[in-house]
């Protein structure tokens, strides 16, 4: 289960009021994900709502989400638009924490994505880049190389020998990329653009959601996430025409320098050490939220 904060009903009606939505009919925990704690909020007029509370944002991190939030909404990309409080914010605090109420946005996460949905999911990173370039706050990023030196010796013992070896070479030749100089783009990501992240109506994208991830980046590793995620066999193998469909969608924005797809496969394994380390850090020892070896498999499959 993966909701680390919980609350009583009484509670919940309390919070409920500051919105002026009317009365609270029931609430239900999303048992998925591995950072924060997500509830479905259905009101007695049918409508409705996600409530986020985020267990490791700071308070000082609240301005810029609040900022991208307002930036992707006007951008007409299907984000959820916080619901405000009768005093007019967006951001509120539930159990000593930073939280969020969103409407539920209609659809489903695509489970088995077709070429059709990975071109449009292109698309759509590319025109949330567009549309966060613009913000004024920003975030750096916490998934940085000292993240990932710490992540492997504190986890890399959880690992067999060569899987280890290969993630400290990919985290060198991260490292050696950032030392050099490089005119690669950056600017605000998603971080964590995975299917369960999008939603979809057939073929039409209805939802981008969980913006928890986003920081300021290479532009370039957002769509590599998005490719581990999106363009994957179930073997950790590329599945050519997704990756050539999501790309397509992306470049039909904004054309991806020589640098980007030169570096690319290099931003895959990266991606892939980080989502490993973040699955073997959460949870227990032997009982993480997430299997660590579905990336591992990418990690392999692109070492080669």
């Amino acid at each position: 289960m993966a909701v680390f904060t919980t609350f009583s009903r009484p509670a919940l009606e309390r919070y409920i009021i500051m919105f002026g939505l009317g009365e609270l009919a029931t609430f239900e925990a999303i048992e998925t994900g591995i950072e924060n704690s997500n509830y479905f909020v259905t009101l007695e007029s049918g409508d409705e709502f996600v409530l986020t509370i985020t267990e490791h944002l700071g308070f000082e991190d609240v301005p810029f989400f609040n900022e991208l939030f307002a930036q992707l909404t006007r951008s007409g990309l299907p984000v959820p638009d916080p619901a405000r409080t009768l005093d007019g914010m967006t951001s509120t605090i539930f159990c000593g924490k930073p939280a969020w109420l969103f409407p539920k946005l209609p659809g489903g996460h695509p489970l088995m994505p077709d070429s059709g949905q990975c071109q449009t999911i292109g698309g759509a990173l590319a025109r949330l880049h567009a549309a966060a370039m613009s913000t004024r706050y920003k975030r750096g990023n916490p998934y940085d190389v000292e993240w990932a030196r710490e992540a492997l010796q504190t986890k890399g013992e959880l690992l067999e020998k060569a899987d280890s070896l290969m993630l400290e070479t990919i985290l060198a030749e991260y490292q050696e990329l950032g030392q050099g100089s490089t005119d690669l783009p950056t600017g605000i990501i998603h971080g964590d653009l995975f299917r369960d992240n999008a939603l979809f109506e057939g073929n039409i994208l209805t939802g981008i959601i969980d913006f928890y991830h986003a920081c300021e980046d290479f532009l370039v590793q957002d769509i590599a996430i998005t490719i581990n995620d999106w363009c994957m066999t179930a073997e950790g193998l590329t599945d050519r025409a997704r990756m050539t469909a999501l790309i397509s969608g992306y470049e039909s924005i904004r054309k991806l320098t020589n640098e980007e797809s030169r570096t690319l496969s290099l931003f895959r394994r990266n991606a892939a050490l980080r989502f490993t380390l973040t699955r073997l850090l959460s949870g227990d020892e032997g009982d993480h939220l997430k299997d660590p070896e579905e990336f591992l498999k990418i990690a392999r499959s692109l070492y080669r």
